[in-house]
C-alpha cells in the first residue's frame, strides 16, 4: 500500500498509513530492488540455540534424574538456576534462566511443584488419624446462640 501511495503521487503516504517516512522508503527501495517478491515477509529464524545439538540429547537425559543423580550437587530437583549452573560448570554454556525455560518448553518440559511423600508413612496410622480427625470434627460443631435485642 505504501509504494502505491507514493507511485499515485501521495506526499503523505507516511501519514495516510500511520508509519514514519523512513519505512515507506524501505517499503520502496525493497519494490525498485526486487519488485513485489521483495515486500513478501520472511520468516526469521532467529538467534541459533546456545546449546549445541551434540550435547542436547545428554542434557535432556541428564534431566530425567536428579542434579544429585548426575553427579551435580545435592539438589533433589532441577529449577532453572541449578540449570543454568549445570550448564556454565559442565559445558561452559552461559544463557539466561528465561531462555534456560523457553529451551526447556521448547523441548517438552514444565514447570511443576514437587509433591514429596514421607518414605516411612503408616498407611494404617493415616487411616486412624483421619478417622479420629473426622469424629472430633462432628464433637466441635459451633453452636450459635441468639443474642436478645
Amino acid at each position: 500500500m505504501a509504494v502505491r501511495l507514493v507511485w499515485e503521487g501521495y506526499p503523505a503516504a507516511a501519514d495516510i498509513l500511520g508509519v514514519s517516512a523512513r519505512t515507506v522508503s524501505t517499503y520502496v527501495r525493497a519494490w525498485n530492488a526486487g519488485g513485489p517478491e521483495a515486500l513478501v515477509p520472511r520468516h526469521s529464524s532467529g538467534q541459533p540455540t546456545k546449546i549445541p545439538a551434540a550435547i542436547e540429547a545428554e542434557i535432556l537425559t541428564a534431566l530425567q534424574s536428579s542434579p544429585a543423580a548426575v553427579g551435580y550437587g545435592i539438589s533433589a530437583n532441577w529449577d532453572s538456576r541449578v540449570l543454568q549452573a549445570f550448564l556454565r560448570d559442565r559445558y561452559q554454556i552461559t544463557m539466561s534462566r528465561g531462555g534456560l525455560r523457553r529451551w526447556l518448553h521448547r523441548h517438552g518440559f514444565t514447570w511443576t511443584r514437587p509433591t514429596y511423600v514421607l518414605a516411612k508413612a503408616d498407611p494404617a496410622r493415616q487411616t486412624a488419624f483421619r478417622e479420629e480427625l473426622a469424629t472430633l470434627k462432628k464433637r466441635h460443631r459451633p453452636r450459635h446462640h441468639n443474642l436478645p435485642g
